[in-house]
């Protein structure tokens, strides 16, 4: 179970407050702010064409800024960070509400805001994430992140998904996006109030110069070197699996039947999990036992069609998500542990632009893959789906390998 003593320490509470009302501003930011770009597109007679050109900045803006965000995180004290961007989100926020109220909403400022929230939350998970170890210690890393992972996963779509609807979008969307400008200088109020002490940043330098240090310790590092190979073939492979369970899904598959909701149940369990079973099992160790157990569940979707559909469909999409949670909850708090304080925001810049750009490769991947499911076989390309997912538990295992290796040669001069 989650540590009583990280919800005793006044500053976790406000963290967790604060994470917990950005979380929603970027629901909000994620679901409304595409539904009134989809909206102004169509309203000036584009198609899903040009919905992509005009939405292509907020993919690409966080990848191209990620390392010199990065370097500012670790410039900065990171509170200072989570405060500046959620006022800054609370002001766009507001700016979009008040064009819309006003019936003045253009579809380039739309475009603008949403590109720069995109930044925004880009650059407030990487401080987050940054700022975590100072505020609950090193040691309970894990608690901390599966706390932060169950709260906000339960508590934002109860409260903010099941009233959203698109309808409410079309009606009250200068009430929401003013409801989410409130979150998001609420959260800078609570990231403010953090009392937790963080050590002072390192000498400044050359831009390049302290980029190039943070890119150069995430590739060198035998830890972080294979988190990175992990998130390559895991994103990769993710959407070979997804699009081999869409063509072997039947009409009244996983989506008809409203389990698509897996995913919100998924999460919580995975973090428990890894709450659960970390200091027992090692954390790298535990992180390739849950792709190698968990990932061969998307082979279920091969009942599609059968019987057995419905059973195959909650099972692959369940228990493969909570592994994700479970593995991400592992090796991100792992990533935490290993880093320098002062090389935080870099690695973790770098480790994010990594698996961005494994997500662009990621679309042809895609349509390669469902464009030999229609010529060959669906299940198929799930089954090289599948074990392509496993592969990424390799660079996991390996270096595991080499740590427990170096841990035995340790102990054997100590006797």
């Amino acid at each position: 179970m989650i540590s009583p003593s990280l919800f005793r320490r006044r500053s976790f509470l406000l963290f967790l407050a604060g994470d917990m009302g950005f979380q929603a501003a970027v629901y909000v930011q994620a679901s409304v702010m595409s539904l009134l770009v989809i909206n102004a597109v169509m309203g000036n007679g584009g198609g899903y064409t040009y919905f992509g050109l005009v939405m292509m900045p907020e993919g690409l803006l966080p990848l191209l800024l990620a390392l010199p965000l990065g370097v500012l995180i670790d410039r900065m004290r990171r509170r200072s960070v989570l405060v500046a961007v959620s006022l800054l989100a609370a002001f766009l926020f507001l700016s979009v509400s008040a064009a819309e109220w006003l019936g003045v909403s253009t579809l380039p400022h739309l475009a603008a805001v949403g590109a720069f929230l995109a930044v925004l939350r880009a650059t407030g998970e990487n401080a987050r994430n940054s700022f975590l170890p100072s505020v609950a210690g090193r040691d309970w890393l894990v608690p901390a992140n599966a706390a932060l992972t169950i709260v906000p996963g339960i508590l934002v779509p109860l409260l903010i998904f099941l009233p959203l609807s698109e309808e409410t979008v079309k009606g009250f969307s200068a009430v929401v996006l003013l409801g989410a400008a409130v979150l998001s200088a609420a959260a800078a109020l609570m990231f403010r109030g953090i009392a937790a002490p963080e050590e002072p940043p390192g000498p400044r330098k050359a831009l390049w110069r302290e980029t190039a240090e943070g890119v150069r310790f995430t590739l060198r590092h035998p830890v972080l070197r294979a988190i990175a190979l992990y998130l390559v073939l895991s994103v990769l492979f993710e959407g070979v699996i997804d699009e081999a369970g869409d063509e072997l899904r039947s009409p009244y598959g996983t989506e008809a039947a409203g389990l698509s909701w897996l995913w919100w149940g998924a999460s919580p369990t995975g973090a428990l999990l890894a709450v659960l079973l970390y200091r027992r099992v090692g954390a790298l160790r535990l992180a390739w036992l849950t792709v190698l157990v968990t990932q061969p569940f998307a082979l279920l979707f091969a009942l599609g069609g059968t019987v057995w559909e419905t059973a195959g469909q909650v099972l692959g999409t369940y228990v493969p998500g909570m592994g994700w949670t479970l593995t991400a909850i592992i090796l991100l708090s792992h990533r935490q542990a290993v880093t320098p304080d002062r090389l935080l925001g870099r690695t973790g810049a770098t480790l994010f632009m990594i698996a961005g750009l494994a997500g662009i490769l990621e679309g042809p991947l895609e349509s390669l893959a469902d464009a030999l499911a229609e010529g060959v076989s669906p299940l198929l390309i799930l089954v090289l789906g599948t074990a392509g997912a496993l592969t990424a538990a390799v660079p996991l295992m390996r270096v595991r390998a080499r740590a427990g290796a170096e841990e035995r040669t340790a102990a054997g001069r100590d006797e």
